[in-house]
């Protein structure tokens, strides 16, 4: 994983091993022509962050706002849209990396 957290050591380890994995596919494949890169989202607005069990007395909004450096939960087009480069021509010489799509959290 990028960062840990308290109490998500399964959850931290599987991150972990997507991004092993994705450097073993790229080097296996990379003569082959083929590139594997990851997209690393975090502070995307989708139903596992709207499902996210707080204290009744926890405002989400004031949350967000101390938690994110951007203040806001980006949209997943914002996901889409790194995807969407990584799978242009342009992106060709770009191989077994990941690129985090998560308005700075883990800078």
């Amino acid at each position: 994983a990028l960062g840990a957290h308290a109490w998500t050591t399964a959850y931290s380890a599987s991150k972990g091993a997507v991004l092993a994995l994705t450097k073993s596919i790229a080097n296996e494949y990379s003569l082959q022509d083929l590139n594997c890169n990851a997209i690393c989202p975090g502070g995307i607005a989708t139903p596992m962050v709207g499902n996210t069990k707080l204290p009744e007395n926890i405002d989400t909004r004031i949350l967000s706002k101390a938690a994110l450096p951007n203040h806001y939960f980006a949209p997943p087009s914002d996901v889409a849209s790194a995807v969407a480069f990584l799978a242009c021509e342009d992106a060709n010489f770009i191989n077994g990396d990941h690129i985090r799509v998560d308005g700075g959290l883990l800078s």
